[in-house]
C-alpha cells in the first residue's frame, strides 16, 4: 500500500520527492530532474494535442511503479481494448511533470514535483462539479488502488475543507 506524502510535506520539500526548485526558484533544477524523473509509457496507446505519444510521459521515480500499476489495471479493466480506454479518456494525455504554481496561487503545483497527472480535461474540466470520469467506476478503483487522489473529489458538494476546487482531470499521489 502506498504512504504518500502528504500534500504539505510535498510542498515543504521534505517529502521523498525533494525540492524541484532550480537557482532563484523560478524554473526546475536540472539536477533534481535527472536524478527524479523518469519516462513510462502505458500498455495502451495515449495521445497528447491529438498526436500519438511514443515516448511515454515523465513521471517522478517515486510514482512511476505506482502509476504504471495504475495503467495496467486500466488495461486489464478493459480486457484489452483500446476502445474502452478511449472511452473512458484515459488515453487523452493533459499533462503530468510541469514547473509551474497552482492555478491563481503562489505555491508550486504537484506537477512540478512529478507527482500528479491529467487525463481528459475536455471531458474533466476544472471546477467541473460532474467529471465525466465519475461515470466509469474502472477509472476511479484503479488510481483508488494505488491511492491517489483525484481532484474531482475536491469540493464537489461545496464542502471540502483542504481544497478549493473540483478539478476532475487531476490526480496526485499524495494523502
Amino acid at each position: 500500500m502506498n504512504n504518500w506524502p502528504s500534500q504539505a510535506e510535498v510542498l515543504s520539500g521534505k517529502s521523498v520527492y525533494g525540492n524541484p526548485r532550480g537557482p532563484g526558484g523560478v524554473k526546475m533544477s536540472a539536477k533534481w530532474e535527472a536524478e527524479n524523473i523518469v519516462y513510462i509509457k502505458a500498455p495502451f496507446r495515449m495521445t497528447y494535442a491529438g498526436k500519438l505519444m511514443t515516448r511515454g510521459f515523465r513521471i517522478h521515480k517515486h510514482c512511476a511503479p505506482s502509476m504504471s500499476r495504475v495503467l495496467e489495471n486500466l488495461w486489464d479493466a478493459a480486457d484489452g481494448r483500446q476502445a474502452d480506454i478511449d472511452h473512458w479518456g484515459v488515453s487523452i494525455f493533459g499533462g503530468c511533470t510541469e514547473f509551474r504554481l497552482t492555478r491563481g496561487g503562489s505555491n508550486l503545483s504537484i506537477h512540478s514535483y512529478g507527482a500528479a497527472i491529467d487525463l481528459d480535461p475536455a471531458n474533466n474540466a476544472l471546477r467541473d462539479r460532474t467529471p465525466r470520469f465519475a461515470q466509469f467506476p474502472q477509472v476511479l478503483a484503479a488510481f483508488a488502488a494505488e491511492r491517489w487522489r483525484w481532484g474531482g473529489d475536491w469540493n464537489r458538494n461545496g464542502t471540502s475543507a483542504d481544497d478549493a476546487r473540483a478539478d476532475g482531470m487531476h490526480w496526485q499521489a499524495t494523502q
